[in-house]
């Protein structure tokens, strides 16, 4: 029997919520044994795609067709009976099961008679693992770090016989050596004839990994593009429409003296041991490090999340204690974390509350009485989603419905808003954004810079570090190893990273 052209084929796919068409007349096809790329740029219709696919939203219109049949998925069991596989952005588990639960959820657990056969989940458990992530299958998914549960995530949608898996940016929370990992597991399911479809905003792993790429563009199909002659310069252009050198930012200079506004010395606790650094004024601080090198511990003690036990913080040349995140905020500290989801939005309120939350006195129709003034906290959160163009209906817009690079745009109004901001501490500020609004975060990162604030951004991606940091401040296992000065590349970052000045040949 003749395989079908297409293991997957969706035409004249529309979807509308109210006030936005998420897509009109969208289309995708996907082969079997294919790496199929899906970019374009946040608000662009993939992942109301993808939910559509996966039978989490219904489609207004439009054809889905899996092998030779047309379908209808109207609940995840549909999609899940097709054997079509999914990661999603949030990685979708439920951390007060175990790892193996979380790998069998929606799936028929082994059986002794009428009870669990408990001997061969762990078992089964640890096979599906198996070359993954080494965990415990019995340890709570509530227990792992963000790329642990990333990787159970994965896992979970790779076992059995699947005959599409999609990953939803299955590499944002992701160390290079886990992203090899992943990348070798697509290998192993395009080799047993698996279609894989990859969403990405990192147009380099991208380039790496698939056979085709499909764009869309405000929620419609514009463009599929063989892999052979693609380059990132023609990805970026197709995605944004401007020439990658107009969403590019880069800081040459560097910063000449001024007043210190942070200053660390000697700060341990958890994973830091005797860390020493300054902030200048209107400076950006790279924190260069791989995972586990303490980046993230760093800004969490910093912002009054863990307490130090030892060391000095210096605020505006005072000596500082903060308690709580809550006491960093009134003394002029924001953050923006590396999970949004979780500890960073509330995602039932609106964009005005999430953008005006962490100034409500600022907010005050006057300094005696606790009374919002929304009229002022509207205009305000207008001017931010102006300014930095979120994809939205509205102010009134709850945050959780919004992409997550728009998500996070609204992360970033909410210190925009503030008029007491000192120092700005940013965990992954571009993860999951598509490369136009990537430029545009860091622009504004910049204008907060050139207006006094000092900066820290600790990212995975060292060369976004290299782009706009004045200086860079390499961790490694909880120490400072060195700081290097503009200029700086990518590859001089890591090699401190590891350890040595030259990377081996």
């Amino acid at each position: 029997m003749e395989t079908a052209k297409f293991v997957i084929e969706i035409s004249g796919l529309s979807k509308r919520f109210p006030g936005v068409q998420a897509l009109q007349d969208a289309w995708l096809r996907l082969r079997a044994g294919e790496v199929h790329g899906l970019v374009g740029e946040n608000g662009a219709g993939k992942s109301t795609l993808i939910k559509i696919l996966a039978g989490a939203e219904s489609r207004d219109s439009g054809v889905i067709r899996v092998g030779d049949i047309d379908v209808t998925l109207e609940s995840e069991r549909d999609a899940s009976d097709l054997e079509l596989h999914f990661i999603h952005q949030d990685a979708a588990l439920v951390n007060r099961l175990s790892v193996a639960e979380n790998l069998f959820l929606g799936k028929s657990l082994p059986r002794k008679g009428l009870k669990v056969d408990w001997s061969k989940l762990q078992e089964q458990s640890v096979a599906i693992l198996d070359g993954l992530i080494d965990v415990d299958p019995k340890a709570p998914v509530g227990s792992l770090t963000v790329a642990e549960r990333w990787m159970v995530s994965i896992a979970r949608a790779c076992a059995g016989n699947p005959r599409l898996v999609v990953m939803d940016e299955p590499t944002v929370a992701l160390a290079d050596s886990e992203v090899t990992k992943v990348f070798s597991v697509v290998k192993k399911l395009k080799e047993r004839g698996v279609a894989v479809l990859f969403v990405s905003h990192r147009l380099g792993e991208v380039l790496e990994i698939v056979d085709r790429v499909t764009v869309m563009k405000d929620g419609e199909t514009v463009s599929e593009l063989p892999r052979e002659g693609l380059t990132r310069e023609v990805l970026i252009e197709a995605i944004t429409g401007k020439a990658s050198e107009a969403v590019s930012v880069r800081t040459t200079e560097v910063l000449e003296s001024t007043t210190p506004i942070l200053q660390v010395e000697n700060l341990c606790g958890g994973p830091l041991n005797n860390v020493s650094f300054e902030v200048a004024r209107g400076e950006i601080v790279g924190l260069g490090g791989l995972v586990g090198s303490g980046r993230t511990s760093l800004l969490l003690t910093l912002f009054g999340q863990f307490q130090p036990t030892s060391g000095t913080i210096r605020l505006d040349g005072e000596n500082i204690v903060f308690k709580s995140p809550a006491s960093a905020i009134r003394s002029g500290l924001a953050l923006i974390p590396e999970d949004r989801r979780s500890t960073g939005i509330y995602p039932q309120r609106t964009i005005r509350e999430n953008t005006v939350l962490a100034h409500l006195r600022q907010f005050r129709r006057n300094s005696r009485l606790p009374v919002p003034n929304r009229k002022k906290e509207i205009e305000s959160t207008g001017e931010q989603i102006e300014r930095l163009r979120v994809v939205t209906t509205g102010h009134a817009q709850r945050i959780g419905q919004l992409s997550g690079g728009n998500q996070q745009k609204v992360l970033l109004a909410r210190w925009l808003v503030g008029r007491d901001t000192k120092v700005l501490l940013l965990d992954e500020p571009t993860k999951g954004v598509d490369v136009g609004a990537r430029g545009e975060i860091l622009r504004q990162v910049a204008e907060l810079a050139a207006s006094g604030v000092g900066i820290i951004i600790a990212s995975s991606d060292l060369d976004e570090v290299a782009q706009v940091a004045h200086r860079v401040v390499v961790l490694r296992e909880g120490s400072v190893v060195c700081e290097l000065t503009q200029p700086v590349t990518e590859g001089e970052i890591l090699q401190r990273c590891y350890g040595h000045d030259e990377m081996a040949g």
